[in-house]
């Protein structure tokens, strides 16, 4: 007899049972054990993918916004960068559309050229994303003849 009064049988059979409850725990994952990782992996996949599509609109928002500021810098660039009395700076209202960087987006673009006397025209721009009622961007830029610089 082998072990604090039990008889080999027993003995035999309480290690046997031993070993099958191990190797019962350890044979790998269940169903349920399965499930919640599958489904804890579709969340993150999920949410993973819903933040992409909000940055990728978030993108789209920013580069329309760029090409309109861009838009409305260039144009007043350029009114300000002729003669005073030039034709571009002639009071009455104009409007243009054309291509913009970044993203070539289509810009419609409207101006006034007032005369405000003294030497002094004011010109107000407004330009937003042609064929969209989306907000628009605009500006106010006053031209002087003379700044009364003296040397």
């Amino acid at each position: 007899m082998s072990g604090a009064g039990k008889t080999e049988r027993e003995y035999a059979r309480g290690r046997g049972a031993g070993r099958t409850e191990r190797r019962r725990r350890g044979r790998g994952s269940g169903l349920a054990e399965v499930l919640v990782a599958m489904s804890l992996a579709l969340v993150l996949i999920v949410g993973a993918a819903e933040l992409l599509t909000l940055a990728l609109a978030a993108k789209r928002r920013a580069d329309v916004l760029a090409a309109l500021t861009s838009a409305l810098g260039d144009r007043l660039e350029s009114l300000k960068s002729g003669p005073f009395g030039g034709p571009d700076l002639a009071a009455g209202e104009y409007r243009e559309t054309g291509r913009v960087e970044p993203g070539r987006i289509l810009v419609d673009a409207a101006w006034r050229v007032e005369d405000e006397g003294d030497g002094v025209k004011r010109i107000v721009l407004k330009v937003r994303r042609a064929g969209n009622p989306s907000p628009e961007t605009s500006a106010v830029a006053y031209v002087l003849r003379d700044l009364g610089f003296r040397p």
